[in-house]
């Protein structure tokens, strides 16, 4: 009886630890999450004094498409076009973050527009107040066969 005693005393202190652990455990995960929602915002373009913008304007940013998109191959066995649309946020140093494509187009279509809009350099970011902010873009790619 008495070892059983020793034995139920010594579960419960193990008991008691991974409770205490879980418990840390869940505050760490609660804080991370603090971390999150403090973000800076992330505006609409309509939101801004001055809106963001390629580097170089728009110009440019027809050149940087010419030159670097390649119509994927299968796509063009299938004999699919369409717009890919892209949403980014421009960071307020012009850097491309959460480049997504919400609704597919195809498959190697929303690849390569990912690819084009991963690959484009910095652009110049949105301001607020002659202060640099982030903001959220989307940039139409049309893929057509000729």
């Amino acid at each position: 009886m008495k070892n059983f005693i020793i034995v139920i005393s010594v579960a419960m202190m193990i008991i008691d630890a991974i409770v205490c652990d879980a418990q840390t455990l869940h505050g760490i995960i609660i804080e991370e999450q603090q971390i999150d929602i403090i973000q800076e915002p992330v505006y609409e373009q309509d939101k801004v004094e001055q809106k963001t913008e390629f580097t170089g304007g728009m110009k440019k940013q027809i050149e940087f498409l010419m030159h670097n998109m390649k119509y994927p191959d299968d796509a063009a066995k299938e004999g699919v076009s369409g717009t890919v649309r892209v949403y980014f946020i421009v960071e307020k140093d012009g850097s491309l973050t959460d480049i997504k494509v919400p609704e597919s187009v195809h498959p190697a279509l929303d690849a390569e527009g990912l690819r084009i809009v991963k690959a484009m350099p910095k652009w110049s970011p949105a301001k607020l107040n002659g202060k640099a902010v982030r903001s959220k873009m989307m940039l139409s790619i049309p893929f057509r066969l000729k």
